[in-house]
C-alpha cells in the first residue's frame, strides 16, 4: 500500500506540473544532460554530479547564439541504513543564452526536487518523479539596437515580444517529469518524459496575440554491453516546442580505451539524425569520472540553399564526485 500511495502522488503532482510552466534549452547532446529536461532524473546515480555544456549555434553568419549551462545534483537521506541507496534527490541548474553578441539576454536558474519508488528487492528497477521551479530573467540591450527602421518613438514597429522584456525582467515557472529506470550489469534503460508550459515570448515578429501551448519531451535511452567490454547506445527523444516539433534519433558504439578495476573507459563513436534539420556526427569519451562529448550539426535546411554556410558547435563535460563503487553498467548516461 505504501508504493501504490507514493505511485498516486507522484501521478498527481505530474498532473500539476503540466498546468504551470517550463523552460528547457536547445541542444545536440541531452542525452549527456538529462538533469536540463526533466528534473525526475536529478539525485539518482552513484554519486553526486556535475554537468556542463556549451554551444556555439549557427557560428558560420556571425554570432547570433551562444547557449551555457551548468548544473550539479545530490543524493539526499542517502546513509547506511538504506544500503547507499536514496529515495530522493536534489538539483540545481542554470542555463545562460545570448542572441548577437548579447543583445538579448536570457538567464535561468533552476531548482529541481525528485522522489523514486524501487520495484524489485535489487533496487535496479524505479519509477521517479520530479517537479522543478525555475526563475527567468530576460533583458535586451536597447543602445545596441541601431537600426533607425526598427524604432518610432522608442517603440517597435510590428509589436514584437521585445518591447515588454523591460517592463516584467523575471519570471517564474514550474516543471514535472517521469522517468522509469532500469540496469545490470549489462544493460542500462531510461524512459520517460517531462510536460511544460513555456513562458517566455517568441525573439520573432508576431502580428497579433501569440498563441502558447502546452510543450513536451519524451526520451529514450538505451545502453548494453557486447562483447569484448564494449558497448552500443541507442537515445531517441521527441520535442514538441512553441519553435517546432521534431525528433531526434541516434547511437554510438563505445570502445574500450583503458580499463581498471571497477572502471570501464571507452570512446564514444556515433550519429544522430534531427528531422527535416541536420545530421549531428558525435564523439564522446567516458574517462574515470569524467564524461565528455563534441557534436558538429550538418545542416540539411533550407538555409543551405543560401550562401549562409551556419555552423554549430557543442561541448559537453561531466564528472561525478565520489568513487564509482557500482557493480552495474557504467553507461553514458548515469
Amino acid at each position: 500500500m505504501n508504493h501504490k500511495f507514493k505511485i498516486l502522488v507522484f501521478v498527481i503532482a505530474f498532473i500539476y506540473g503540466g498546468n504551470c510552466f517550463g523552460q528547457t534549452p536547445f541542444m545536440s547532446q541531452p542525452f549527456v544532460a538529462t538533469k536540463f529536461f526533466n528534473p525526475a532524473t536529478v539525485g539518482f546515480g552513484d554519486n553526486n554530479q556535475f554537468q556542463s555544456f556549451y554551444r556555439n549555434q549557427f557560428s558560420g553568419v556571425g554570432d547570433p547564439y551562444r547557449t551555457l549551462g551548468v548544473g550539479a545534483d545530490f543524493a539526499l537521506f542517502k546513509n547506511e541504513e538504506n544500503d547507499g541507496f536514496n529515495n530522493f534527490g536534489m538539483g540545481i541548474q542554470a542555463v545562460s543564452e545570448q542572441v548577437l553578441n548579447g543583445i538579448l539576454k536570457t538567464n535561468e536558474i533552476t531548482f529541481s526536487l525528485a522522489n523514486r519508488v524501487f520495484l524489485d528487492k535489487d533496487r535496479t528497477r524505479y519509477i521517479s518523479l520530479g517537479i522543478s521551479t525555475t526563475m527567468i530573467n530576460r533583458n535586451i540591450d536597447r543602445n545596441a539596437l541601431t537600426f533607425g527602421d526598427q524604432y518610432n518613438s522608442g517603440r517597435l514597429f510590428n509589436p514584437t515580444s521585445m518591447e515588454a522584456i523591460g517592463d516584467f525582467p523575471v519570471k517564474f515557472s514550474t516543471n514535472g517529469g517521469v522517468m522509469y529506470t532500469q540496469f545490470s550489469p549489462e544493460t542500462f534503460l531510461q524512459f520517460g518524459g517531462s510536460t511544460y508550459y513555456i513562458n517566455r515570448s517568441s525573439n520573432t515578429q508576431v502580428y497579433g496575440n501569440y498563441n502558447q501551448t502546452f510543450q513536451f519531451i519524451s526520451t529514450l535511452n538505451f545502453e548494453k554491453k557486447l562483447f569484448d567490454e564494449k558497448t552500443f547506445f541507442v537515445h531517441a527523444n521527441y520535442q514538441n516546442r512553441t519553435e517546432a516539433e521534431f525528433f531526434y534519433l541516434g547511437g554510438a558504439i563505445g570502445l574500450p580505451i583503458q580499463s581498471y578495476y571497477e572502471k570501464n573507459n571507452r570512446l564514444y563513436l556515433g550519429c544522430f539524425y534531427r528531422s527535416s534539420d541536420a545530421l549531428v556526427p558525435y564523439v564522446g569519451m567516458l574517462y574515470n569520472k569524467y564524461k565528455i562529448g563534441v557534436t558538429y550539426d550538418v545542416y540539411k535546411n533550407k538555409m543551405t540553399l543560401s550562401n549562409l554556410h551556419p555552423q554549430t558547435l557543442e561541448f559537453t563535460l561531466s564528472t561525478y564526485l565520489g568513487r564509482n563503487s557500482s557493480k552495474n553498467l557504467k553507461s553514458i548516461f548515469n
